[in-house]
């Protein structure tokens, strides 16, 4: 008959087998999870490995040139990026152009690592890191030269209404302008890569009536099509924004890098030489204040 004193220790065997077994589960399990969330190869760091920035664009005269072979890029924005990447030690690749749509979407893919030209608003802040100001844009409210339903003169709401009909870009900060400000007119969006020509056309074939741009892009225009639109918010702009570079979010040490040589363009004079050789006429873009006082200056 079976020794029923060996069963305790017939159990207690088999428990600390199966503790050992537990606790070798456990171990390997620790040897081979994850320590943390996978991230991606910061933009920065590829930029410093390969000495190369590769630069998503738009085409937005005179920020950004394409020319029509579409192999040319000029413009202020790559004018100062082969600038910076002479001072850091990199050099420039073009790498696509792309819509204001999609160009988050670009950065945050890595086919590109910068984009350069466009104005800082909110939803960009929010989706990718913003770099110092390059320049300062007003925003004009363009319309027909014999419009009299719009006025500044009640800030703009006379703009507010079904049966004014503005037209935007989509992706586009004058689209954003138009829903948040203006949400009573009528809106007309335009494909992510139309030219602002066709949206200045449609203005004057009283396609629509009213069309937010900085003042520059009206001026191209009104070169070639004298007389045909007019800018009703020139002393008073509908909005300011800065001219920025956008890099991926999260890359703060890019932005230190490019913040810096910013400055270093500003302070050596060189942006506003780039800008007096871009802009169509004196003065069409806002310079940045100095961020300090004249030696000869007095205290308040």
């Amino acid at each position: 008959m079976p020794n029923n004193r060996s069963a305790p220790f017939l159990l207690v065997v088999i428990a600390a087998i199966v503790a050992l077994a537990v606790s070798l589960i456990v171990v390997k399990t620790w040897q081979v999870a994850p320590t943390g969330p996978v991230t991606k190869e910061h933009a920065y760091t590829r930029v410093l490995q390969t000495g190369t920035l590769r630069v998503g664009y738009v085409a937005y005269p005179p920020a950004t040139i394409v020319d029509a072979s579409g192999k040319r890029i000029t413009g202020i924005f790559p004018a100062l990026l082969e600038d910076i990447a002479s001072r850091t030690g990199l050099r420039v690749e073009f790498a696509e152009e792309v819509g204001w749509a999609t160009l988050i979407e670009g950065l945050d893919t890595g086919r590109y690592d910068i984009v350069g030209g466009l104005w800082a608003n909110p939803s960009r802040g929010k989706a990718a890191t913003v770099s110092a100001p390059v320049y300062f844009s007003g925003v004009g409210v363009w319309v027909r030269p014999d419009e009299s339903r719009i006025t500044p003169a009640d800030n703009w709401e006379s703009i507010n209404r079904p049966e004014i009909r503005i037209a935007a870009i989509d992706g586009s900060t004058p689209l954003s302008i138009a829903k948040t400000q203006f949400p009573k007119a009528t809106l007309t969006t335009y494909p992510n890569l139309t030219s602002e020509s066709q949206l200045f056309l449609d203005l004057v074939s009283n396609k629509i009536d009213v069309f937010f741009a900085e003042p520059a892009q009206g001026m191209l225009f009104l070169q070639a099509n004298p007389n045909s639109i007019r800018n009703i918010a020139s002393t008073h702009p509908i909005r300011v924004f800065a001219n920025v570079f956008l890099m991926r979010k999260d890359e703060f040490q890019f932005k230190n890098m490019i913040d810096t040589a910013i400055a270093d363009l500003q302070s050596s004079g060189r942006v506003a030489e780039v800008l007096r050789e871009y802009e169509p006429i004196p003065g069409a873009f806002y310079r940045v204040a100095p961020p300090y006082a004249p030696l000869d200056s007095k205290p308040d």
